[in-house]
């Protein structure tokens, strides 16, 4: 059994999934993506609600996903009032050209021969 840490995507899960897209100036993105890497470390994955984070580097190196699962959008919301969470934000932010952030929910996974619906 692997002890890696994985990101368990269900349509059981009761989860929100936070979904950044950041747009970088072309040489920023491995900056970008250690820095997330870092600040998640150091203060998102200690924040509550925090389930899971996944950074995603385009091959074209033009932007960078950010997909994190959070227990609810109340938790998020919270983490984004967080005096503490301003530092961290702007550092993000002064790499990044542009960012979308969204909240979702699954609805339906595929994988061969199955498809999971939620709710």
């Amino acid at each position: 059994m692997s002890t890696t840490p994985q990101t368990v995507i269900s349509t059981d899960a009761d989860l929100v999934t936070l979904i950044n897209v950041f747009t970088v100036a072309p040489g920023r993105q491995a900056e970008l993506v250690t820095a997330l890497d870092r600040t998640t470390r150091a203060f998102f994955a200690t924040v509550p609600g925090f389930r899971s984070a996944n950074v995603h580097a385009s091959r074209d190196g033009t932007r960078v996903v950010n997909y994190a699962q959070w227990t609810s959008a109340a938790h998020v919301e919270a983490m984004l009032r967080m005096p503490e969470a301003r530092p961290y934000l702007a550092e993000i932010g002064a790499i990044v050209e542009q960012s979308d952030p969204k909240l979702y929910d699954l609805r339906t996974i595929h994988q061969p021969g199955t498809v999971t619906s939620s709710r």
